[in-house]
């Protein structure tokens, strides 16, 4: 009879303490995971901040050279050209310099905001408060000097990007109409390192799974996306401007004033705008009096494909030089079966890994290897026996629907260039291109890519060997079946 009250308050004793061990399960799995996710992108930024700093070292030693180049073009033609050049400040050498920074001049793009930046802030204030509602004492640190280190860095890159783009105007605004090479070469130059920049952007925003279930299970935490629109709006919202809003106020929120704006066109046209203002403002007239005359769906299509090519560059774009260089590198896996042969030599199943340099995005080169495996005279008599091992190199062309152009030469090294024997029951034809240790190939012919997921590609490759007859083989014709990564 007394063991019934002593059951009875031992379990109001854990009811009344279910909450706070509950409570306190709750806080430490926020803060393990908002650490564990805080953890992941600073990793995550910290080396975008490195490839884009090597970027833009790589870049700015190739823009002094070609601007060397430039000014040596320049002096020859244009010699009043050449005097506005040599009155400049700014130059891709100088730029170079500033490339390095300490922490003054970090200090001075600190206060500029960062999205990513912004939204840690964000969750590691989040987490502040909800440790505050929960009772406890086990809070994440106010500040973390890495954030407001990286935000400095970041910025820093941001502002060594837009200086480029300044000095790139200026050399174009100076070399006018001239068909100076050296300056379609600068444009080049700056157009395709950008990409790449943006590139390392895109890979930094692609989380990993783990940030990917850590940033889900804070965005099913109570609270934690309206306190993150708040959070990450800031002080300086539009939201929270008052109705006496100033432009500086605006800046501060970086948005684009009309000074701004003012102090750019200064930068690229000179401090004379008085006339660029009539003749932009003649052109836009101009173009509105012809607007009105458009009368048809076809005229109005054919502004507007103009329209689109305005700020397209001068030289012609390849989409792959835009990417780093990893990015260009495919993976190709293929298989291929030979018959038997009446002299003896076995049906060969071939297995082929190559790598692949996508120079466009048609044309692609590589080399790789493959290895030979016997299968036996028929089906009544299979016997695995190894054949050789060789290498492979190859170039395809992509022409359209997936069709395409191949051509390859191989050399594989058959079984007795390793062990120095010959099967006795094998006649070997010795030529120039087929001899006791290795046989070689010379194939030509089609390829038809299909899509296989959203990583890969398949290909049926239809192939002519050269020098089939040589080999003793029974047939021209090679009939292959790839995997290629896209």
């Amino acid at each position: 009879m007394r063991s019934r009250p002593i059951c009875l308050l031992f379990i109001v004793a854990l009811w009344l303490c279910q909450p706070n061990c509950v409570h306190a399960q709750e806080e430490n799995t926020l803060i393990v995971k908002s650490s564990r996710y805080i953890n992941f992108k600073i990793k995550s930024l910290n080396k975008l901040n490195v490839r884009l700093e090597r970027q833009q070292k790589r870049l700015l030693k190739r823009l002094t050279r070609r601007e060397q180049r430039f000014a040596a073009k320049l002096k020859q033609n244009d010699s009043a050209a050449y005097d506005r050049y040599r009155h400049q400040r700014l130059s891709y050498d100088s730029i170079q310099k500033l490339s390095l920074p300490d922490s003054a001049m970090l200090a001075k793009t600190a206060a500029r905001r960062n999205t990513s930046i912004d939204s840690l802030k964000a969750i590691r204030s989040f987490i502040q408060n909800k440790s505050s509602a929960l009772n406890t004492n086990r809070q994440l640190p106010t500040t973390d000097p890495k954030l407001s280190q990286l935000q400095s860095q970041l910025n820093y890159r941001n502002y060594i990007n837009e200086l480029i783009t300044q000095r790139t105007n200026n050399l174009q605004g100076i070399a006018g109409g001239s068909s100076i090479p050296a300056f379609t070469g600068i444009q080049k130059q700056v157009y395709y390192a950008k990409q790449k920049m943006n590139v390392f952007k895109e890979m930094e925003e692609e989380p990993s799974k783990a940030e990917d279930k850590a940033m889900e299970y804070l965005q099913g935490t109570e609270g934690f996306d309206k306190y993150m629109d708040e959070a990450t709006a800031g002080p300086n919202s539009m939201q929270n401007l008052g109705p006496n809003a100033t432009a500086a106020d605006l800046q501060k929120m970086g948005l684009q004033t009309k000074q701004q704006v003012q102090a750019a066109l200064q930068q690229r046209f000179g401090s004379n705008l008085s006339g660029l203002s009539q003749k932009m403002g003649d052109q836009i007239k101009s173009f509105q009096d012809k607007t009105q005359n458009i009368n048809t769906a076809k005229q109005s299509l054919q502004s507007l494909r103009q329209l689109k090519h305005i700020n397209r560059p001068s030289f012609k774009i390849n989409p792959m030089r835009g990417l780093p260089f990893w990015k260009r590198i495919e993976k190709q896996y293929n298989f291929q079966t030979t018959r038997a042969t009446i002299d003896g030599a076995p049906a060969i199943l071939q297995l082929s890994a190559m790598a692949g340099y996508r120079q466009s995005p048609k044309l692609s080169y590589g080399i790789g290897v493959v290895e030979a495996t016997g299968l036996g005279q028929s089906w009544t008599d299979l016997r695995l026996s190894f054949q050789g091992v060789g290498l492979r190199s190859y170039t395809a062309w992509q022409w359209q629907y997936g069709i395409g152009a191949y051509a390859g030469y191989e050399r594989l090294y058959k079984q007795a260039a390793f062990s120095n024997t010959i099967n006795p029951d094998q006649t070997v034809t010795t030529s120039p291109h087929s001899s006791n240790t290795y046989s070689e190939s010379i194939l030509v012919g089609l390829t038809k890519n299909y899509r296989i997921n959203d990583k890969w590609n398949g290909a049926i490759q239809l192939l002519y060997d050269i020098w089939w007859q040589q080999k003793g083989m029974p047939s021209p014709i090679v009939l292959r079946f790839s995997t290629i990564s896209k």
